[in-house]
């Protein structure tokens, strides 16, 4: 089991997570990453549906990383290092865009930066550059659910 998560941890959850630090996390896309995760869990030990193992239990068993907490973890990680970037890069940029002001109907879709300035508020930019309230804001962040 060992050797397992090793390779799930340095070889897996990288390749599920390619790009995870500019994905606009949402519930959906957290609960099909924790699914999945799940399922090849089941496949390393070789549990069944049919047992009836729960999930803290596979945890238990395979000690892999949870791949939600490190989706999170890596955006949260990304967002610092956009807020400190200088002005002329383009993920700066595109970061602070405000596209036309032309409103469609139905609910906004939820956009990268929306969870973020929820949780470190409107100025998140600017809250970047003390390391550690950025860490203490982080560690809320990963505790905290998506809408």
């Amino acid at each position: 089991m060992k050797l397992k998560r090793r390779l799930f941890n340095m070889v897996i959850i990288p390749t599920m997570l390619y790009g995870a630090e500019t994905w606009a996390l949402t519930k959906q896309a957290e609960t099909r990453l924790a699914t999945t995760q799940r399922r090849m869990e089941c496949r390393m030990i070789g549990v069944r549906l049919l047992d009836h193992r729960s999930n803290e239990w596979l945890r238990g068993v395979t000690k892999v990383v949870d791949i939600v907490k490190a989706a999170r973890r890596r955006k949260w990680q990304w967002a610092r290092k956009v807020a400190t970037m200088s002005n002329d890069r383009w993920a700066k940029r595109i970061t602070e865009w405000r596209p036309p002001s032309t409103r469609g109907r139905g609910r906004p879709r939820r956009r990268w930066r929306d969870i973020i300035c929820k949780t470190a508020g409107a100025n998140w930019m600017l809250m970047a550059h003390d390391v550690h309230s950025w860490n203490n804001l982080g560690e809320a962040y990963l505790r905290n659910d998506c809408d």
